[in-house]
């Protein structure tokens, strides 16, 4: 689980979340809201990216601001994807192993299911400057997915993806969720929010539990 206590948080003196509390099980959780309402500045906080300016994060009671073992231990079960990919030089291959050397996987048997999923198979050598954005965004989610995270926090996964890619990428986060895995996206996509388990809507600094039918 991760709560989110007495959060708050300014770019500049300027407010964008304001005293935010939030409670996020297991399942997907949708934050949605306008451009600059602070989706993506509360996904970089839950990730351990960017400090509140007051408040605490906590994943399994466990305060990741802490400079602590359990702090640092804890954010290793847990990965962050851009909303705009990012992609090292060399092959597509060399992105796509590079998480699980990061974190010392060497089975691949995982990765290599992802590859096939996807349809990956034929560009998996090409240099990684060659690619399209959907490429790009696709190589950056598979990165993440390989390693099977416990915790995974996405920013506008679906952006740059065609409706198949799209599919796919719904019907994974779900494969996931059925692991146990809690999932945070922030997007303003109405798809996406469709199949959350939970969903916040973010506006003025204040995060609202929207009520599902």
């Amino acid at each position: 689980m991760i709560k989110v206590v007495d959060l708050s948080f300014a770019y500049n003196k300027e407010p964008i979340l304001e005293n935010i509390n939030m409670e996020i099980n297991s399942g997907i959780t949708v934050l949605r809201g306008p451009n600059g309402s602070g989706k993506t500045t509360l996904a970089k906080i839950i990730s351990g990216l960017l400090p509140p300016k007051e408040g605490r994060i906590l994943i399994d009671n466990i305060d990741i601001y802490r400079n602590s073992v359990e702090a640092k231990e804890k954010l290793n079960e847990l990965v962050y994807v851009h909303d705009a990919p990012v992609i090292l030089k060399g092959s597509v291959y060399k992105n796509l192993v590079y998480g699980l050397k990061i974190i010392g996987i060497n089975n691949y048997t995982l990765l290599k299911e992802l590859i096939r999923y996807f349809d990956l198979d034929t560009i998996i050598h090409r240099n990684s400057n060659e690619l399209s954005a959907g490429e790009r965004q696709i190589v950056s989610l598979i990165r993440a997915f390989s390693v099977n995270p416990r915790y995974l926090i996405l920013d506008e996964p679906l952006q740059y993806l065609d409706d198949e890619k799209r599919k796919k990428v719904v019907n994974y986060l779900k494969k996931l969720v059925g692991r146990g895995a809690t999932i945070v996206i922030a997007t303003h996509e109405q798809e996406l929010a469709r199949h959350a388990n939970t969903l916040y809507y973010i506006k003025y600094g204040k995060v609202e539990l929207v009520e599902r039918d």
